[in-house]
């Protein structure tokens, strides 16, 4: 179950390891599970039935929640299930193994732990044979410090089919208050892709206690624990046998598992998410409740119990709170009268809770009671702000909320007349440095900036016809330069990054110069630069970065316009600031880029720049201009290419944006997309210089002061 995003989420750094951390991770999954799929539910159904407790003994699962359960399997029958397994993997699938199974696994003595455990009856949600085998490194998820993302009170058991000295394969766990300190903190139930093997650093860094514990179990042994509860990994094998184990997943019932299995739900083999399941179970034991049908009334009425229970689930993250008012509401107003609406039960239930407190000063307030009340809050909060999403109150341009119609019968608008903006940002005056990069569409705007009197840095010309080095586009002595310095157009992510990189030296480049025609030669980096010779290119090399890094370091205020998302890479990694000539193909291969690479490329330039100079602010566009050609016309047409190009770069600038407070997103794309009716020059690629004007005096409006 993966439902958190953890993208805007700056890491921890410890010891320049970095560790990302989500604090509230676990109380979202367990409010998702515990409410929104009813395992809370099945917690006090099942418990509510239950009738054997004096069956139930003093076991140190209750409250270590975990336990070593020895010479649980007769080896034989362990042996015997590894052959099979060998023999036949497919058939040891088979419902009539797990039959003969069952009995043997939950016999009288696993019986009273797990009834005890549970208090109440359980039954058997999957299972699965595994072959861990010594090819598990430490890369594997399930070595890596972890907890189940399941229900608060559910159970695992592990029985060992060959011995820990056999195989040195093992499960490491740690307590319950190492994991729950853990999961305050925000590593445990964090994404999977950060998590990591050793935690002995992060738990110093944070005062935990950390000392792994290691089962060792013998064959015919079992683990009996709560994965959701105690942070385990598992350890490969030492040598070359591998390790074979039996596992059980067990989940809270009204009706025993004999019951469950031999007339409602048999087992699943394999891994199964939990969503759904609480249901089923519940179903079983005679609860329709689930199939009932809830009114939401037009005008926020409350009109039936079932409501009530419904909005209660949505308010509280601890479902016996949640239980305990619905409780209140039906004993002492069952007919609801006194919250015949959302917003009188909202009242009611602050009335509830607020009575639970005790005045004297001298008791401690009930935390659940505290979290009651914020949770109380919170969804007040967000109820409203839901509510108000489409009001055009407090909204910064009530125009901005439904799309423009021009034959509306009240309010006739029309997008043409429209800038697709609400917010405004006056972060420079005419005499910030600014500075821009990027593709053709980027010159437009720079050209824009000189032509009327801004700051704009240029520590770069190519005013020495003898230089021997051409700028496409600039005749020496132009007042009009091309960009800041000569880096040329940047159509892609990676060729800002690649300009941060070479001009504070944080990384290497070959020194690359490309044959063309008529002895001109090329910098693939350094599009529409050429060279007349090969002196030229080395005369410039270190001239061009150190006027790089001088506009980095001038700029208070960048303009980057993003171009598009294929690009063509070296053997090196590095990449082509656009399409390779004929005899380049030999040293580069077609990429795409995903989303995620192109927030990582901005974001490594801009953290870069940032690093040396303080007050480096990133406004990002997205050129409208489309491509010129598609490296995936195998499957794709260039328009279609096209598009999924500027949705991914658009998505990529939004990100960016929500991540950093000094970055800043110009609609460019959207206003000569959408709001220019008549915005293409004649090759129906490049834009109209009158739109172009029109995208400037939107910046002027949103960013200057």
């Amino acid at each position: 179950m993966s439902l958190f995003d953890s993208s805007k989420i700056s890491p921890t750094i410890i010891n320049n390891n970095a560790y990302v951390l989500q604090p509230n991770v676990y109380r979202d999954i367990e409010n998702y599970l515990e409410i929104k799929h009813n395992y809370g539910k099945l917690d006090q159904m099942a418990m509510k039935a239950f009738t054997r407790q004096n069956s139930a003994i003093d076991s140190p699962l209750v409250d270590e929640q975990i336990h070593l359960f020895g010479n649980h399997l007769p080896k034989e029958l362990c042996q015997s299930l590894i052959e099979e397994f060998e023999q036949n993997p497919a058939g040891i699938k088979h419902p009539s193994v797990l039959a003969v199974l069952l009995p043997q696994i939950f016999n009288q003595d696993l019986d009273q732990q797990l009834i005890s455990y549970f208090k109440s009856e359980y039954c058997v949600f999957w299972w699965a044979i595994y072959k861990i085998e010594d090819k598990i490194t430490e890369q594997d998820y399930s070595t890596r410090w972890h907890a189940d993302a399941g229900p608060r009170k559910h159970l695992k058991v592990l029985t060992y089919l060959n011995d820990y000295d056999e195989h040195g394969s093992d499960t490491a766990y740690l307590n319950v208050d190492t994991t729950d300190k853990l999961k305050k903190v925000g590593y445990i139930l964090n994404d999977i892709n950060h998590r990591v093997t050793d935690l002995s650093e992060l738990c110093q860094h944070f005062d935990i206690s950390f000392s792994p514990q290691y089962a060792q179990p013998h064959t015919g042994d079992s683990i009996i624990f709560n994965p959701n509860q105690v942070a385990h990994r598992a350890r490969p094998s030492k040598n070359k046998t591998p390790r074979y184990v039996l596992s059980f997943c067990v989940l809270q019932s009204e009706l025993n598992w004999q019951e469950v299995a031999e007339n409602n739900y048999a087992a699943v083999y394999g891994a199964k998410d939990f969503e759904g399941f609480a249901n089923t179970i519940l179903k079983f034991s005679g609860d329709s409740s689930s199939d009932e049908l809830i009114e939401i009334p037009k005008h926020n009425e409350v009109k039936s119990l079932r409501h009530v229970k419904l909005i209660l689930s949505n308010i509280f993250s601890n479902s016996k709170i949640a239980q305990a008012v619905y409780e209140y509401i039906d004993q002492h107003d069952p007919k609801l009268i006194s919250c015949d609406s959302t917003v009188t039960l909202l009242h009611l239930c602050k009335k509830i809770i607020q009575a639970q407190f005790n005045l004297d000063p001298k008791i401690t307030l009930d935390k659940n009671i505290i979290q009651a009340l914020m949770d109380l809050a919170n969804y007040q909060e967000t109820f409203k702000a839901s509510y108000d999403k489409y009001s055009p109150a407090n909204k910064p341009d009530p125009n901005a909320i439904f799309w423009p119609n021009p034959v509306h019968e009240k309010h006739p608008s029309s997008r043409f007349e429209q800038a697709p903006f609400v917010k405004k940002y006056p972060i420079m005056d005419m005499q910030t440095p600014i500075g821009s990069a990027g593709s053709c569409f980027a010159f437009e705007i720079s050209k824009y900036f000189q032509q009327h009197g801004y700051n704009y840095v240029i520590t770069e010309r190519n005013d020495n016809p003898k230089s021997g080095l051409v700028i496409d586009g600039y005749t020496p002595g132009d007042s009009i330069a091309k960009f800041c310095a000569n880096y040329g157009i940047l159509f892609n992510s990676p060729s800002f990054k690649q300009l941060a990189e070479k001009a504070f030296a944080v990384k290497s480049f070959d020194k690359l110069l490309i044959e063309s025609e008529h002895g001109i030669y090329l910098d693939p980096y350094r599009e529409n630069v050429f060279f007349r010779s090969q002196q030229a290119y080395l005369d410039d090399y270190q001239l061009h970065i150190d006027a790089v890094k001088r506009s980095f370091l001038t700029c208070k205020i960048f303009v980057v316009t993003l171009g598009l998302n294929e690009c063509w890479q070296l053997h090196d990694g590095t990449v082509m600031s656009r399409n390779p000539r004929d005899n380049m193909f030999q040293l580069v291969e077609h990429k795409v880029l995903s989303v995620e690479e192109n927030v990582a490329n901005i974001q490594v330039f801009f953290d870069i720049i940032k690093q040396h100079n303080p007050d480096f602010k990133l406004i990002i566009s997205v050129s409208p201009v489309p491509f010129l050609a598609t490296g995936r016309a195998d499957e794709h047409h260039i328009i279609t290419a096209n598009s999924h190009s500027k949705a991914v770069l658009l998505v990529a600038a939004h990100k960016l944006v929500e991540n950093n407070p000094d970055m800043y997103y110009l609609p460019s794309y959207e206003l000569v997309t959408q709001c220019a009716e008549d915005a293409w020059c004649d090759d129906h690629r490049h834009v109209k210089t009158g739109v172009v004007e029109r995208v400037v005096k939107m910046f002027e409006e949103i960013f200057v002061k």
